[in-house]
């Protein structure tokens, strides 16, 4: 079983509409932005990004994973756990789960990406949709809450999703903000 910085076990996923917890306010944009994470970032913190995999392998999604893309109990799926990093600051756990079904013609190309960002790819593709956004809330080895979201992609007509974790050090404070709107300007 590979390393994961967050605690992925009995995870219970929430629209915007019925989250238990009161979203910061801070977390708010992060949170809930549909476009690119890996976008975001590259933009937010200036410098080197890098995806380190941690886990790239055929394995049977969770109960829950399969039914979010409606897979068969036996189906296998292509996993994929990154940590995004930021100036060689961990910020994002993220796991993508392919169903092998879904890995038919173009999408094979999603087998290959290793160390590249899978959201650049996803998002630079013209048959790409996204669902509606779903949040959770889990901790990280050390306790800390984490929040985490996913989004059920259907790239040419076929399923994938992507759960990313915000590390202890996301979302970024208003002061890195600052910085990053004055290194823009």
């Amino acid at each position: 079983m590979p390393y994961r910085p967050v605690n992925l076990e009995q995870l219970h996923w929430y629209t915007t509409e019925t989250l238990p917890w009161h979203l910061p306010d801070h977390w708010k944009d992060w949170l809930l932005d549909a476009g690119s994470l890996t976008a975001r970032l590259k933009k937010t913190f200036p410098g080197a990004f890098e995806v380190q995999v941690i886990f790239h392998d055929w394995d049977k999604p969770a109960i829950d994973e399969r039914r979010f893309l409606d897979m068969e109990d036996r189906e296998q799926a292509s996993v994929r756990e990154v940590i995004l990093h930021c100036n060689g600051t961990p910020k994002v756990f993220a796991r993508s789960i392919i169903p092998a079904s879904s890995l038919k013609n173009q999408n094979r190309q999603l087998l290959f990406l290793k160390n590249r960002p899978l959201g650049a790819f996803l998002f630079a593709q013209p048959n790409l949709e996204r669902s509606a956004i779903e949040l959770t809330r889990t901790t990280d080895r050390l306790g800390q809450n984490i929040w985490g979201r996913r989004s059920r992609f259907m790239l040419n007509h076929k399923p994938l999703a992507v759960c990313e974790y915000f590390l202890p050090d996301m979302p970024p404070t208003e002061k890195d903000s600052i910085m990053v709107e004055a290194l823009s300007v």
